[in-house]
């Protein structure tokens, strides 16, 4: 007889939903929107559809304290984020919706201009979405809703409708496993 956890693995193998990921988009709060404009200078921020898609990864180790497993889980996990964040924004526009991520090491926008402005993961910012910013006094932490701090989080903007179709697939991709078990980041072109 296997181990419920030997089944939780299994169960991803074969593309179920992915425990250690989730992806969402919603649309973007307005108080954000209203300060997005310094971070995307080049994009209109303020009318049309904008959408926010927040990619959660669960980690191992809890990111509130720093060890050397913890730097290296954390390296791994924003170079996840990237790949994938790169590939749902050629996605996105390849459906003609202009789409950028922020870049987790830098705070500020990867495909758009430089700016002086910055959305790291600990910015207060992140209340408007559903996350906890936790100040530990000599540094601040993102806490998840399940996962607690025991999560990475990135984040992707968009032109595109939160409700509309393509994006929607674009998500549900994101939050399964590829059945191969293939690249460690997540696959969003089927």
């Amino acid at each position: 007889m296997q181990s419920a956890e030997m089944e939780d693995i299994e169960k991803v193998l074969r593309g179920k939903e992915n425990p250690l990921l989730e992806c969402k988009a919603q649309a973007c709060p307005d108080l954000l929107r209203r300060e997005l404009s310094s971070l995307f200078v080049s994009t209109n921020m303020n009318d049309g559809p904008l959408t926010v898609i927040t990619f959660v990864q669960r980690t191992k180790y809890d990111m509130s304290a720093w060890s050397e497993s913890v730097e290296d889980e954390r390296e791994e996990v924003i170079e996840n984020f990237i790949k994938s964040a790169k590939e749902m924004c050629s996605e996105l526009r390849r459906n003609s919706q202009w789409a950028d991520f922020v870049e987790p090491n830098s705070g500020r926008p990867f495909f758009s201009p430089y700016t002086n402005a910055t959305f790291f993961e600990t910015d207060e910012r992140y209340r408007h979405l559903g996350f906890r910013i936790q100040d530990l006094g000599c540094c601040k932490v993102i806490s998840h809703h399940k996962w607690g701090t025991h999560v990475f989080v990135g984040s992707i903007f968009t032109t595109a409708p939160a409700d509309c179709e393509y994006l929607q697939e674009i998500i549900s991709q994101a939050n399964k496993l590829k059945e191969d078990g293939g690249d460690a980041h997540v696959s969003v072109c089927a």
